[in-house]
């Protein structure tokens, strides 16, 4: 499958692939005994989670369901750079679930702790632990540490990562306000993979885009651990067309990856040796999966990611235990709130086709991801996936990218388009 693929054909495809429950199938749950109904728990109530919960909860009567989040407020990752650009409120970005909308669902806003795998409960806050009988984990995303030097990704009061949509957004800000004219910004962009592998570049075009409106008159380095990134091209156009002078990309091969930072002087070393001054450093840490399961010990050290069986989402070695999202290894699907919706529709279906003992459907996704450079300009690229013949990995069919060559209308179109996706997708999931 090329960039010509019949988009609307591929999401017909889709939506019957992943049809929801027969009628013959709600029959077959309602008949499970009241005392012996599954019990499903999912961990983390983001896009993943959420969605998850939205196909579960058509059935919410036959399976007990428990959704355990630390935070009531959710602060999504799509259009939180919208935020830092000065063109979003936080509000906007900021959602709390309405438990009208899930019936009998239970939540418990506390932090998981550890998951025993083998006696199927996790320890939250205190002594308090939670049984389930099938576990869903889409916790987000972990940071490694001792990749630069003096730098301490867990440490976000002193300086903020704003990776996980998080509080921290508002110190951010500040400090982008309290640069004075002529300053100089480094923005740290980490090797793959990573959440949102766009992120790091619309980050940096709507930072400038608002110190521009500002006049403060600054300067943008964005040092980066690889040597081309994701839709490199319509970056490069509309930095030329807005940005000129003001955003300078520093590739690997020409000193991009920083090896270690002063913070007293604010001073970073590049693997070059070259040591460069700045008045803002600005960190994107490297990533991995979640440090829940690391201190559950359902994740080696020595891996990054979780390995999952790509049909049902199982973590690979253990039983009645999924996971979705920003902690796994989806082969050739990024990380991104898109792609997590629609595996997350996977898992759901499945998971009932298991407790069923009924067929997995055969799972095809899609991901698209829009970046903005300016409030007005937006492009997208569009990807689609399936199983290899083996059915042990996922595989690109093909996408499709917006023309370096788009015109205004064009670029403003997709701009509405990425908001249109943004607000249908919090308006299922939360309002």
């Amino acid at each position: 499958m090329n960039s010509k693929i019949n988009r609307r054909k591929f999401l017909s495809n889709l939506a019957s692939g992943l049809t929801f429950f027969t009628l013959s199938n709600l029959f077959l749950l309602k008949r499970l005994n009241a005392k012996s109904k599954p019990k499903v728990l999912i961990i983390g109530s983001g896009i993943g989670g959420l969605t998850c919960l939205s196909y579960l909860n058509k059935i919410s009567d036959a399976i007990d369901i428990i959704v355990i989040d630390k935070n009531k407020s959710i602060r999504t990752g799509p259009l939180s750079n919208l935020v830092l650009g000065g063109i979003l409120s936080e509000e906007k970005i900021t959602f709390t679930i309405d438990p009208k909308k899930y019936r009998n669902v239970k939540f418990v806003y506390d932090e998981v702790k550890y998951i025993d795998s083998d006696k199927k409960f996790v320890k939250v806050s205190g002594d308090v632990s939670v049984n389930f009988d099938f576990i869903i984990l889409s916790p987000g995303i972990g940071y490694k540490e001792n990749i630069i030097e003096g730098y301490n990704p867990n440490n976000t009061e002193l300086l903020p990562h704003c990776w996980d949509g998080d509080s921290n957004l508002k110190k951010f800000k500040k400090q982008l306000n309290d640069l004075d004219r002529n300053s100089k910004i480094i923005i740290s962009s980490p090797d793959y993979p990573y959440r949102c592998p766009p992120a790091p570049y619309e980050r940096a075009s709507l930072i400038a885009n608002y110190l521009k409106k500002k006049k403060n008159n600054s300067k943008i380095l964005i040092f980066d651990s690889k040597n081309s990134f994701t839709k490199q091209e319509n970056f490069f156009k509309e930095w030329n067309l807005y940005y000129n002078n003001i955003i300078e990309w520093i590739p690997r091969k020409k000193g991009g990856r920083i090896i270690k930072y002063d913070h007293q002087n604010k001073i970073i070393k590049n693997e070059q040796g070259n040591k460069v001054k700045a008045d803002l450093i600005h960190f994107i840490p490297d990533q991995k999966a979640s440090n829940i399961f690391f201190d559950s010990g359902v994740l080696d050290k020595k891996n990054d990611w979780c390995e999952i069986n790509p049909t049902t989402f199982e973590l690979k070695g253990f039983d009645d235990i999924f996971v979705l999202g920003d902690s796994i290894n989806a082969w050739d699907m990024p990380k991104s709130a898109f792609s997590a919706n629609s595996q997350a529709k996977v898992l759901a279906i499945n998971l009932i086709n298991k407790i069923l003992g009924r067929k997995f459907v055969d799972p095809v996704f899609l991901n698209t991801c829009y970046s903005f450079s300016k409030e007005n300009r937006a492009f997208s690229i569009t990807a689609w996936y399936r199983l290899n013949t083996s059915k042990d990995r996922i595989v690109s069919l093909g996408s499709s990218q917006s023309s370096i060559n788009s015109s205004h209308i064009d670029r403003n179109q997709e701009a509405s388009h990425a908001f249109g996706w943004f607000n249908t997708m919090v308006n299922d999931l939360f309002l």
